[in-house]
């Protein structure tokens, strides 16, 4: 690459806030973040889905909150069972 590129290292999810009302604590922890060495996008903002849904004390989801998630994207979806090819055999629970 011709970029200096301060990246982490590849990774399906990292949980760095939960919600919250603080505006500031949001976009100070938005702005240190850095982007990841993984090259394959789909999936990783679909883990982060499954984490926030299923992960509730983490996330801070109330009771009684009707729970919604949206993803927009312009990446192309795999096709189904291709993580076989590079490895990924073991479902998440």
């Amino acid at each position: 690459s011709d970029y200096n590129l301060d990246c982490m290292p590849p990774h399906g999810y990292i949980h760095v806030l939960s919600l919250t009302d603080n505006i500031a604590e949001f976009r100070n922890t938005v702005n240190k973040q850095k982007i990841s060495g993984n090259i394959d996008t789909p999936e990783g903002g679909f883990d982060a889905m499954l984490q926030a849904a299923v992960c509730q004390s983490h996330i801070g989801w109330r009771k009684e909150a009707k729970r919604l998630l949206l993803v927009m994207t312009d990446q192309t979806s795999h096709l189904a069972l291709d993580s076989k090819l590079a490895g990924i055999v073991i479902p998440h629970d």
